[in-house]
C-alpha cells in the first residue's frame, strides 16, 4: 500500500473535496495516514488562530531603533570623515616638510676639473716648467670649501713655515 508524503497530505487540505477523492480515500482506509493528516490539520488550524496583530507601541520601538542606529551610523561617519581630514592634513604637510628640507639642504654638484690632455713628447724636447696657475692645491679645492665652515684646514698648518737646511721646523 503507498502512504502519501506530508507535501501530498498538504495540497489534499487546501485543494476542493472533489478534486481529492483519492487521497482522502486512501485516508479513511490507512490510520498512519489520517493520523498523519489529522496533525497537519491541527497544526495549520493553530497558525491560523495566532494572533498576528501588533500591539500600539511595537511600531513605536521599531521606529526608535530605526532611528538610533541611522544616528549612530550618521556619527561614525562623521568621526571617520574628521580622521581621514587629519590623516590627510598630516601626510600633506610631511611631504611638504620634506620638500622644504631637500631644497634646503639640497646638494650642489660641481663639475669636475676639465681633463688636460697632454700631447706625447719628442725624446729631444724638454717639458716645460708647471707655471703657477696649473699648480693645485689640495686645500684650496671647490670640494672643501664646502665644508670651510666646519674645519679650517688652516689651523692644522703650523704657524712658522721657514724650515732649516735640515728640514726640520724653526
Amino acid at each position: 500500500m503507498k502512504h502519501f508524503s506530508e507535501a501530498d497530505l498538504l495540497e489534499t487540505y487546501y485543494t476542493q473535496p472533489g478534486e481529492s477523492m483519492p487521497v482522502m480515500m486512501h485516508l479513511a482506509s490507512c490510520p498512519d495516514c489520517a493520523a498523519r493528516y489529522e496533525r497537519l490539520e491541527q497544526k495549520l488550524r493553530e497558525a491560523a488562530s495566532c494572533n498576528t496583530e501588533k500591539p500600539a507601541t511595537f511600531w513605536t520601538r521599531q521606529r526608535l531603533q530605526i532611528m538610533r542606529s541611522i544616528e549612530k551610523q550618521q556619527s561614525h561617519a562623521a568621526s571617520a570623515s574628521r580622521m581621514l581630514r587629519v590623516a590627510a592634513a598630516a601626510i600633506l604637510s610631511f611631504f611638504l616638510g620634506g620638500a622644504v628640507v631637500y631644497e634646503s639642504v639640497k646638494p650642489v654638484h660641481h663639475q669636475p676639473p676639465p681633463v688636460v690632455k697632454v700631447a706625447p713628447v719628442a725624446a729631444a724636447q724638454t717639458a716645460p716648467a708647471p707655471s703657477a696657475a696649473d699648480i693645485h692645491d689640495a686645500w684650496q679645492s671647490e670640494e672643501l670649501q664646502d665644508f670651510h665652515n666646519v674645519v679650517e684646514w688652516e689651523s692644522w698648518v703650523p704657524d712658522n713655515k721657514t724650515t732649516s737646511k735640515q728640514g726640520r721646523s724653526l
